[in-house]
């Protein structure tokens, strides 16, 4: 059977204990970022149409058209938002961010249920967009609604990038633990049995006058000091055979 160092055993065996200890670490943490991170940015787009809502009363009531688009310019300017509607009540389009060309399918949904607590719709826009569709109702609908679009794809990318930053630092740390064991583990106990190997050795050919001591507080200290007391046994016993031998010449 070829011969194998206790080293890279240990160092083995713990490689792929990390690994799989990593493993599983990178799935949790990438599903729990996957899960917060999209609520928190679907929750962010949610926060934009109910600050608009309620800056939009006046000119929803008025029907002012020149401060609906410069309110809802605004929004448009964060990266995640891909469009903003105000529609009244009975679902008239007072304000949009597509100037009037806005896609037949945003205008076919139908108003939510607020009272229910679920994710936003999933839309398909063209180009193959998918937009979270979030509602927000002006005075309680009365006056009309608030849409806000956020887009997947962005949503995607800060989860991504986010689990990408997250993976490596735990990736690193991994690595950086198995190192640091493996140095202790070789200071330790690798080194100190490698060295009691060697002096068991050269007992076995008779070499007996370096002490045999290792300081480890455990029981390869135990082990060096019984193998010492082998050593003091077997040199006492070579002695009284030379004696021995002498007095019979």
């Amino acid at each position: 059977m070829k011969f194998i160092s206790l080293r890279w055993k240990i160092s083995g065996i713990l490689l792929i204990t990390n690994l799989l200890i990593g493993v599983f670490l990178i799935f949790f943490v990438s599903s729990q970022v996957r899960q917060n991170l999209g609520s928190e940015l679907i929750a962010k787009g949610q926060i934009i149409a109910k600050d608009l809502s309620h800056f939009l009363v006046e000119q929803i009531y008025t029907e002012d058209q020149a401060g609906l688009n410069e309110l809802i310019s605004g929004s448009i300017s964060y990266e995640s938002v891909e469009y903003v509607l105000i529609q009244k009540a009975d679902m008239t389009i007072l304000a949009d961010t597509y100037n009037g060309q806005v896609p037949q399918l945003l205008l076919d949904q139908k108003i939510p249920d607020f009272e229910e607590k679920k994710e936003p719709n999933l839309l398909t826009l063209p180009g193959d967009n998918n937009i979270f569709d979030i509602w927000q109702p002006v005075e309680d609908g009365d006056l009309g609604y608030v849409r806000v679009g956020i887009r997947q794809d962005y949503v995607r990318k800060i989860i991504m990038k986010t689990a990408t930053r997250v993976i490596s630092i735990i990736g690193i740390a991994i690595l950086l633990a198995w190192l640091v064991i493996v140095l202790l583990i070789s200071k330790y106990i690798i080194k100190p049995l490698m060295y009691l190997t060697n002096s068991a050795d050269k007992i076995s050919q008779g070499k007996l006058d370096k002490n045999v001591s290792v300081k480890t507080k455990d029981e390869i200290e135990l082990l060096a000091d019984a193998l010492e007391r082998l050593r003091e046994s077997v040199k006492i016993a070579l002695n009284r055979l030379k004696k021995h031998q002498t007095m019979r010449m």
